[in-house]
């Protein structure tokens, strides 16, 4: 290939000051968004390493009274760590969403969902502390500098800028002849100058994930880099190869750039908002209603139920309680029956958490079927889905989280209906269930 026609396309790149500055300034908010991810990424390790810091010591302090033969904390006498009911309480467990070595690439929705979650007897998984917004996967970022938002949603800009001149300032300037006399072949010449601002956006995208990749020791797997450099690299030529269409067929460089910016509203703004209004006209914004219902009103409700009531409900939940003994026996249990009314109330919310689920998978699911005609929405959640910034990363975070709930209710009910004494051994087996 002809190099003098790159050379010629590079000087005139470094000449225009305006196609300099736009380069330059979108390189700088690149890396920035980048040390934006990084530090995102640094404080969420960092808390769950001083989490963790702070279970261990919970934890220690609970085997040294153990050893020392002291049934709880100072100034709680009705306490007794001996009574699996106490033990399990006061043993702390906490679910994390470790942030993925990628997270800078993409935060995704990891600024609408917590990270951690402090599991107790009551917990659910749509706690306030862990969703502050229930929002579908295909919603913008807001706030803090994506990487990933500036590269599909703001690099065809900076494309625009670069090229929307090529052979529409010879039509202004009207030497656009002279030049298809000296170059017979123009579509071909045309070509080289735009394969330079091609091949330049798509090395400068490929270096900064790469360098990313490096300075990031703790990346030990480079599938997911390299997934996210070929669909990168895959939606430059998308769109690059539709404003080569419109600028071998533009009249004048004004007419070039109304088109690019045209199509680029219609991919980038007009169609994921139009659709976005279709699926919220679909599926209304979900306030919870259900989940709310269930640990406000029906929870109070479940505390006034009689003993005979809850026992029938407690049984439906866990039959094992009732393996061996005489339901007579069994009613007569009325501590044990009401300090489980929590498994009750767990399984409630699950009830109610699964219908929420049920409402956001149909709503994902119609969004995955406009993919075909909404693109940048569709790379934006597969992005998404490499860095583990997801909808779909955060479900399985939910799902973590329930059957830790599920299984220290488990195990407190079960251990209390059968009369168990918690010792030092016995407490260890605790610790491999709840931790």
């Amino acid at each position: 290939m002809n190099l003098d026609i790159f050379l010629y396309e590079m000087k005139h790149f470094v000449r225009d000051k305006a196609k300099l500055f736009s380069y330059i300034f979108f390189m700088s908010i690149c890396i920035l968004s980048l040390y934006n991810g990084i530090q995102i990424a640094e404080k969420q390790v960092k808390t769950i390493l001083e989490i963790e810091e702070k279970k261990e010591l919970d934890i220690n302090k609970m085997q040294d009274w153990f050893k020392q033969g002291i049934k709880g904390p100072e100034g709680r006498s009705w306490v007794n760590i001996e009574d699996p009911y106490w033990a399990i309480r006061y043993t702390p467990t906490y679910i994390y969403k470790n942030p993925s070595p990628l997270l800078p690439l993409g935060i995704g929705q990891s600024q609408q969902f917590g990270f951690y979650k402090k599991i107790n007897r009551w917990s659910s998984t749509y706690d306030t502390d862990v969703v502050e917004e229930i929002s579908n996967y295909e919603r913008l970022i807001n706030g803090n500098i994506d990487f990933s938002f500036l590269i599909i949603y703001l690099l065809p800009i900076l494309f625009i800028i670069l090229t929307y001149n090529i052979n529409g300032l010879e039509k202004d300037l009207r030497f656009d002849k002279l030049i298809s006399i000296q170059n017979k072949k123009t579509k071909i010449w045309i070509f080289k100058r735009w394969l330079f601002y091609f091949l330049m956006m798509i090395f400068s995208v490929n270096i900064l994930i790469l360098f990313f990749s490096l300075i990031t020791s703790f990346i030990s797997d480079y599938q997911p880099v390299i997934k996210i450099i070929l669909i990168s690299n895959l939606y430059i030529l998308f769109f690059c190869f539709i404003f080569y269409i419109l600028n071998i067929y533009g009249k004048s460089s004004s007419a070039i750039a109304f088109k690019m910016i045209s199509v680029w509203l219609a991919f980038c703004v007009i169609i994921p908002g139009s659709i976005h209004q279709y699926i919220a006209y679909k599926y209304p914004v979900n306030y919870m209603t259900d989940f709310l219902d269930v640990n406000r009103k029906e929870t109070y409700d479940v505390f006034k139920f009689e003993n005979d009531d809850l026992l029938n409900m407690l049984i439906e939940v866990h039959p094992e309680i009732k393996e061996d003994k005489n339901i007579d026996d069994l009613n007569l249990e009325s501590q044990k029956i009401r300090r489980s009314i929590s498994s009750i109330v767990n399984q409630m919310n699950i009830n109610a958490a699964l219908e929420i689920d049920k409402q956001n998978e149909n709503k994902n699911r119609l969004i995955a079927l406009c993919y075909f005609i909404n693109p940048v929405s569709y790379i934006q959640n597969l992005w998404n889905s490499y860095t583990s910034t997801d909808y779909d990363s955060y479900k399985e975070f939910r799902s973590e989280m329930q059957n830790s709930i599920n299984a220290r209710n488990r195990l407190m009910v079960l251990e209390m209906w059968n009369k168990n004494t918690v010792d030092m051994e016995k407490y260890q087996e605790y610790l491999k269930v709840l931790e």
